[in-house]
């Protein structure tokens, strides 16, 4: 299994990282995608790659910090540009494979919508710029992520909707654009939608993911989420889309590895 989505240099995550990771291998995890959501986080994420041949990472400002792109107004500010310089040049390290997490979260709304579209359109054309699929973050906010991604123009690399809690509509948008769909913890849950969705997309739309130390699985809700769960997930979904979970696995590491890279031997990456 790979775990498309986790977060390892959370603080949840403090001085445990090796030991979280070494369990993860133990049930049978050989790859991670550890995702960067503001500048801090995008270097502790190449730190973790570099450190371990098993991690890649990713590169991007989250909507919960789009202010560090745009003012309240939607226009890209002076320390903006610098930000998304740093991000041009992780963008090139070898082990960074995707833009993100970046998008849309009218949820929460911690930043202003202006500066969080502003931010998104930024990012896009910045994946387009340096050849790099898209890690998408939306939340509360479906039709306008999707209508900005029509506008800016589909990602030349695609991406994947991370813990992806759309609708039919959206599975069918993201088929005929070549997205994915990031399955999580959510999909072991009472009275989920994503059972139908899972279904209603098929095995070669999805990689699976935790979102640790976020969303666990049953039977570890309440408790820290890690990778070591996801086998929780790969079996919900097997048993969803009635496949064997060995068949599961061998179909999403195949489309993770189409879409990121293999992460024991990640092609190196520059911004030509």
């Amino acid at each position: 299994m790979i775990d498309s989505h986790v977060h390892l240099n959370r603080r949840e995550f403090d001085g445990q990282a090796d030991q979280v990771v070494a369990r993860a291998r133990q049930e049978g995890v050989t790859g991670f995608l550890n995702v960067g959501y503001d500048l801090i986080s995008s270097r502790e994420s190449i730190a973790l790659a570099e450190g371990d041949s098993a991690i890649l990472a990713t590169a991007g400002i989250h909507p919960h910090d789009a202010l560090l792109l745009a003012d309240e107004h939607g226009q890209l500010t002076s320390e903006g540009e610098q930000a998304l310089e740093e991000l041009t040049k992780m963008a090139a390290h070898p082990r960074v494979v995707a833009i993100g997490e970046i998008g849309l979260d009218y949820y929460r709304d911690l930043s202003p919508r202006p500066a969080q579209h502003a931010a998104l359109a930024a990012q896009l054309s910045l994946a387009d710029r340096v050849s790099l699929p898209v890690v998408f973050h939306v939340r509360d906010a479906w039709p306008e992520t999707l209508e900005q991604i029509d506008k800016c123009g589909v990602p030349q690399k695609m991406g994947v909707l991370h813990s992806f809690s759309g609708d039919e509509e959206t599975v069918v948008w993201a088929r005929q654009h070549g997205f994915l769909l990031g399955i999580g913890g959510p999909v072991t849950y009472k009275n989920s939608k994503l059972p139908d969705l899972v279904a209603a997309a098929g095995v070669d739309m999805i990689l699976l993911e935790t979102d640790a130390p976020w969303l666990p699985p049953v039977p570890h809700r309440g408790q820290r989420n890690e990778p070591a769960y996801l086998s929780h997930t790969l079996k919900k979904v097997a048993e969803i889309l009635d496949m064997e979970p060995a068949e599961v696995d061998h179909r999403t590491t195949e489309s993770f590895i189409k879409l990121f890279g293999d992460p024991a031997a990640p092609s190196v990456r520059s911004i030509s």
